[in-house]
């Protein structure tokens, strides 16, 4: 159904055929209720730390021995969090969020190639959505931190501080 045609149809609605329709609105569809309670208490705080923890629990995901994050799960999290409009430093934090506890578990584990290309890239969209926004000297300090902490492996550089090292670099090459 199109907007047009939704406005059509309740055009004729009462004032209480448009509150029942939302109320069955509201009971019978989860994303309704969830962004309705937004509506009605928009604490963009609250919300954050809400999808933080789905976050972090897919960032720190350890399945066969290793850590396996799939950022296939994390995008949709970050976009369904996108439709409170909670306003661009809250998806900014939101997504450095993510960035920095990649980066922590990338300390300590070794990700498979796929995974390093799925990380460096989301670590671009990051810092490209951050300097659109012009967010990024909040957080640009945190990432080279971050970058510091990751240390070399006994015999060979950490592939995930490589990559990240020289995304950063390029980026800042490319953005003065």
């Amino acid at each position: 159904m199109s907007k047009t045609s939704l406005r059509k149809a309740t055009a004729a609605f009462s004032a209480d055929e448009m509150r029942q329709l939302l109320f069955d609105l509201y009971a019978k569809s989860k994303e309704a209720k969830e962004w309705l309670d937004f509506y009605a208490d928009p604490d963009v705080a609250k919300k954050l730390e809400a999808y933080k923890k789905p976050i972090l629990k897919e960032v720190e995901r350890y399945s066969h021995h290793a850590h396996r994050p799939r950022l296939a799960k994390i995008r949709p999290i970050i976009k369904k969090f996108l439709i409170f409009d909670p306003g661009d430093p809250a998806v900014g934090e939101l997504m450095a969020f993510t960035m920095l506890n990649l980066m922590r578990i990338g300390a300590e584990a070794v990700f498979p190639d796929t995974t390093l290309e799925q990380i460096d890239k989301f670590f671009g969209e990051t810092l490209t959505f951050l300097h659109t926004r012009r967010l990024l000297d909040e957080y640009e300090p945190q990432f080279i931190r971050a970058l510091e902490k990751m240390k070399d492996f006994r015999y060979y550089p950490n592939p995930l501080r490589l990559r990240l090292g020289s995304t950063l670099a390029q980026f800042k090459s490319d953005n003065p």
